[in-house]
């Protein structure tokens, strides 16, 4: 993932809709962007993937009712525990529009950890983080919300794996292909989403002091969890 080339998608962006300037660049913990006036954004891209927001309509649409528990995962061939457990931390606060209020974790602190956690609102939920996996695994992770009525989920149910639009097989072995954006090609999944964060903000200012706040508060949480995998001392927030 490189920042000519998130820069270059960006401009385009910016190019085509009309919005003011910014750039993206690396910060201490995250990507942020630089704001004409001298501020910085953290960048979330959780927060504009298409499959979370989706997630997040058939929430705030009453699609599920009776919202009980959010059932987590992800598995990295490699990684920051932290800053993976901290998105998924925010992303509950995000798909909620709830705080974490409560959490209990164990794990070696290192390249495992499990978190169960209570939101402000009464929602339950549960984490499962590694970045354990073998060097040349992919990516793997899956986000379920379980409700009075209904359940939904970011995979399909009957392979909890990621799949692929495109599968072509040849004597070279097998190549696939997945387009996540209508508009940015060439990018990773990644960079595409923290191409598409740094637009949300220039596209909705407001959003750099609650993203800022968020990003915060989720690394304290998930720095909380880490030190209880250890101490196995619950924390309350």
């Amino acid at each position: 993932m490189t920042i000519k080339a998130m820069n270059s998608a960006l401009d385009f962006l910016r190019d085509k809709y009309g919005v003011g300037p910014g750039v993206i660049a690396e910060g201490p913990e995250c990507f942020q962007l630089h704001l004409s006036d001298g501020n910085k954004a953290d960048l979330l891209p959780h927060r504009v993937e298409r499959r979370f927001v989706e997630l997040k309509k058939i929430i705030d649409g009453k699609t599920l009712e009776g919202i009980s528990t959010f059932r987590f995962a992800v598995f990295r061939p490699h990684g920051d525990l932290r800053k993976m457990l901290a998105a998924e931390l925010d992303l509950a606060a995000f798909l909620s529009g709830s705080e974490v209020s409560r959490l209990f974790a164990a794990g070696d602190g290192q390249r495992v950890c499990n978190v169960i956690f209570r939101l402000a609102n009464g929602v339950s939920g549960c984490i499962e983080c590694s970045s354990g996996l073998p060097t040349a695994a992919p990516v793997l992770d899956r986000h379920e919300i379980i409700a009075r009525r209904g359940v939904a989920s970011d995979r399909v149910v009957d392979t909890q794996v990621p799949q692929h639009s495109i599968y072509v097989w040849n004597e070279d072995g097998t190549a696939t292909y997945t387009d996540v954006d209508t508009e940015l090609f060439g990018l990773s999944d990644e960079a595409i989403w923290t191409v598409r964060a740094a637009f949300a903000v220039l596209s909705q200012p407001s959003l750099a002091a609650c993203w800022n706040q968020a990003a915060q508060a989720s690394l304290r949480q998930a720095e909380a969890a880490l030190d209880c995998a250890l101490s196995g001392t619950p924390v309350t927030f």
